[in-house]
């Protein structure tokens, strides 16, 4: 009897320890489990010269960063989903994914379809990271972060460095050639701080997504006479402008919001870019004393001998990103890593440059750009690149025309 009492305890004991190791077991693999980082773009679509550049170096990144272990033991799962810039694409792409555990989302170079879920991300408490800008998605502030300041902030610092450098005893003349998209248009929201600063707004055009000749839009402005023309084109529809304002022999000095420098040496005649300026907010691929930029150079290796500046920005982006999940793991749990852990996560980082390739990313409640400096920079028609200014604040157009009343 003793012997039988002896087996059924050590049976019990045996099943006690065993159902505790499986779970402790099952705890520690809860804790190492994967993080999901999805990122909705156009792949393929009119806006993927610009777009897909940036999918490339947040999936090239996550997979680098997985050969060292991933974010401090957790593996990452990296999907791009290609929403080829079509509206239902981008819903259901976030429908599908936004209840999805452990999971960082971000839409990019999708403006129209980031102003159209604003409120349903604020709803859900999900948090967006958005690498390009767009003004209205991130002021008033809700669930949309940046990594750049939007382009119509893009805007005042062209009206900023206009007016701290005009010599003469009249108002400049400023034309806006602008992309025929949700954000492409917003600059006209900071026509006001253009005349506040006292430059005169002479014409607005806008170029389509993908246009086969711009001779009507460039002549109406050349008639108007503008000292400066600002731009929110992509490289598809600058390679069109570039060569129509040679052909037409338009010397305008002309300033674009986002300058992919590289993928426009490449389609562009020197001629026809040479001068030609634009607007970085993050370091780009001729500055490769830059740890970040070398970083860049090193992953995108497989894909071609240069890096374009999207590429760059989107590395320093993913650095954003990845620093935010470990945030949230970090003071709330892998198991409790929800949408609002990731906007704490967010809202932690502070003076986070990326490895050089951002002058200095910091969140804070009111202020979701995380990134409010930029600087200018002009193509030479030698293939050579400077910048013509040092790091600029981007004013935050949204709120300062809110405050003041326009």
């Amino acid at each position: 009897m003793k012997t039988k009492k002896l087996l059924v305890i050590f049976s019990i004991v045996s099943l006690v320890l065993l159902s505790l190791i499986f779970i402790i077991d099952a705890a520690i693999a809860d804790e190492k489990g994967p993080v999901n980082f999805i990122y909705i773009t156009d792949l393929t679509g009119p806006a993927s010269a610009q777009a897909a550049p940036l999918g490339w170096a947040v999936e090239d990144y996550f997979k680098w960063k997985n050969k060292s272990g991933g974010i401090n033991g957790h593996i990452i799962n990296v999907e791009l989903v290609d929403t080829k810039y079509q509206l239902p694409l981008m819903r259901s792409a976030y429908t599908r994914i936004k209840d999805k555990k452990h999971t960082a989302i971000s839409f990019d170079s999708l403006s129209a379809g980031i102003e159209a879920l604003k409120n349903q991300f604020k709803n859900d408490k999900v948090p967006v990271l958005m690498i390009t800008g767009h003004g209205p998605a991130l002021y008033p502030p809700g669930w949309v972060i940046a990594t750049m300041s939007p382009y119509d902030d893009a805007l005042c610092v062209v009206a900023d460095w206009i007016m701290a450098n005009w010599k003469h005893n009249r108002k400049p003349k400023l034309a806006l050639l602008l992309g025929d998209y949700a954000s492409g248009r917003s600059p006209e929201m900071a026509k006001w701080y253009c005349e506040k600063k006292g430059i005169e707004i002479v014409g607005t055009e806008y170029v389509p997504l993908l246009p086969t000749d711009t001779s009507d839009l460039l002549i109406r402005i050349r008639d108007k006479k503008p000292d400066f023309i600002f731009d929110t084109l992509m490289p598809g529809q600058i390679k069109v402008v570039l060569r129509d304002k040679l052909r037409l022999g338009i010397k305008i000095p002309q300033v674009n919001f986002a300058f992919n420098s590289f993928l426009i040496m490449q389609t562009v005649n020197p001629e026809a870019y040479d001068g030609y300026m634009g607007i970085e907010v993050a370091r780009s691929w001729w500055e490769k004393d830059v740890p970040g930029v070398q970083l860049a150079y090193k992953l995108y290796a497989n894909r071609g001998k240069t890096p374009p500046y999207s590429y760059v920005a989107a590395v320093g982006a993913a650095m954003v990103w990845e620093k935010a999940v470990e945030n949230a793991i970090e003071n709330f749990g892998y198991s409790n890593m929800d949408g609002k852990a990731i906007m704490e996560g967010f809202m932690k980082i502070k003076s986070f440059n990326s490895m050089g390739i951002y002058k200095e990313i910091s969140y804070t409640k009111d202020d979701l750009r995380g990134n409010k400096w930029a600087k200018i920079s002009i193509m030479n028609k030698d293939g050579s690149i400077k910048s013509i200014t040092d790091w600029m604040i981007a004013p935050h157009n949204l709120k300062m025309k809110a405050e003041s009343g326009q």
